[in-house]
């Protein structure tokens, strides 16, 4: 706050920092004047590497990086990584942007370049590429220029375990540890957690069963529907056309069952079946010649990609 020199001390203008990226200014005269300043913006290019231990996040904050990569790469290995599924020695490598205010404080990660994982001894990279340049499209596609995007996400959730997978011989503790077929996959999240649609699709159903309690299906073509239980609340409407990624609804309780989780279940030519054992379809591939133009282009960030040497616990 700014008051007058005099003896009055009269308050003459205050200054409000809401965020670090910026403040407002107010000046108290006649009138009230104010203005919003928006601190200038830098871009340093970063590298982060290391072995899991624990989990992404932790592994990143030991290492003293960015935990925030971890939403970003679980973003884009959401279809061929489960990120809750990471073992203990899988290693990973990522180029990325990071902006910054007044030179050192962070205000968050812009884009992600280039990124490597092993995991369960499979190589897997990642490199970001424009493939439609009218549209403005970019994507990530792999070391063999296929795209890491698929018509299906491994997971109706972004943060959350599998809790109990398909199963048509489990023994359910809610109903006395009875023989019942599990054909669904439960993954576990907190109540209010956001259950995605795993693919483009139309809701076909959003009703309330003493069972399944606050559901939801949407059908994906005729080949493909799948359905979400448990819901808190849903968060579409019947006939209502929803892309991948879309949020429908909310973690709860309703229905049978003993704690928060959605129960996601997968049909295909209308038999239930488990997702994780289906060759599901993969996005459209980039053209041939797009692709020879693709191998050229990341060429560089490649050979920048693998130079980076890889930090253990030992070594840091």
């Amino acid at each position: 706050m700014i008051f007058s020199k005099d003896s009055l001390k009269t308050l003459k203008a205050f200054v409000y920092h809401p965020t670090v990226e910026g403040y407002s200014f107010i000046q108290l005269k006649d009138s009230v004047f104010g203005k919003t300043i928006v601190k200038p913006k830098t871009y340093k290019e970063r590298e982060a590497a290391g072995v899991i231990d624990n989990s992404l996040y932790v592994t990143l904050d030991e290492q003293n990086m960015n935990p925030l990569l971890t939403y970003y790469l679980s973003d884009i290995y959401a279809w061929t990584i489960d990120f809750f599924r990471l073992e203990k020695g899988d290693r990973f490598k990522v180029i990325y942007t990071e902006s910054f205010v007044d030179d050192t404080i962070s205000v968050g990660i812009s884009r992600v370049k280039a990124a490597y994982f092993l995991h369960r001894g499979k190589e897997q990279y990642a490199f970001e590429y424009e493939t439609d340049s009218i549209k403005g499209i970019v994507e990530y596609l792999d070391q063999d220029a296929k795209n890491l995007r698929r018509a299906f996400l491994q997971s109706p959730i972004k943060f959350g375990g599998i809790s109990s997978r398909y199963n048509l011989r489990r023994r359910i503790a809610y109903y006395g540890n009875r023989i019942r077929p599990h054909k669904g996959t439960d993954f576990a999240a907190p109540v209010g957690s956001a259950i995605l649609s795993t693919a483009n699709g139309t809701v076909v159903k959003s009703s309330y069963t003493r069972a399944n309690g606050r559901y939801v299906t949407v059908k994906h073509n005729n080949t493909y529907s799948t359905q979400y239980l448990h819901m808190r609340k849903s968060n579409v409407r019947v006939g209502q056309q929803i892309e991948q990624g879309d949020v429908i609804g909310w973690v709860g309780m309703t229905g049978n069952t003993s704690g928060p989780h959605v129960c996601y279940r997968f049909w295909k030519n209308g038999l239930q079946v488990d997702p994780f054992k289906q060759k599901l379809p993969e996005a459209k591939p980039i053209s041939e010649s797009l692709k020879k133009q693709y191998f050229r282009d990341i060429s560089l960030t490649r050979n920048k990609l693998d130079s980076i040497k890889i930090k253990t616990k030992s070594s840091i």
